[in-house]
């Protein structure tokens, strides 16, 4: 944790800066949190074998990619001034409210079970490779 809770701050207010200093969404979207959350993801899966860590480890994966979020957005609706956070193609043609409100809510309920729902099903998977390379040659 103590990398990725830093990485996916740094790496959300990057992407932050890049969209005010004007760069094109096309170029800005590249510099991805999610790419951290899914190696976070994939990451505790495999070496957190207690099923309450993962699940803890899921929550503390989403706070920092809430923090960003919520407040880009905040920053974005205070403003007026567009982010990439607020693009059509990210923001399924809702308001600037009810992204932001959806992104807290969905921050501290869906979003980290989800992400605990994935390292459950790549744990399943992990175990299940490694049970099969870990075969008894005497059978």
């Amino acid at each position: 944790m103590n990398f990725f809770i830093p990485a996916i701050l740094i790496v959300g207010f990057v992407r932050f800066a890049l969209s005010i200093a004007g760069l094109p969404n096309s170029i800005v979207k590249y510099c991805s949190m999610s790419a951290l959350l899914i190696a976070g993801t994939i990451y505790f899966a495999i070496t957190r074998p207690d099923r309450k860590d993962r699940l803890k480890a899921a929550y503390l994966l989403i706070l920092p990619y809430m923090i960003v979020e919520v407040s880009v957005l905040a920053y974005s609706w205070a403003t007026g001034r567009q982010t990439i956070f607020h693009a059509p193609e990210y923001s399924f043609g809702t308001g600037i409210a009810l992204h932001t409100l959806g992104h807290l809510i969905g921050g501290v309920t869906w979003e980290p079970l989800i992400t605990f729902l994935l390292m459950e099903i790549i744990r399943g998977i992990y175990l299940g490779l490694n049970s099969l390379t870990r075969r008894d040659p005497a059978r």
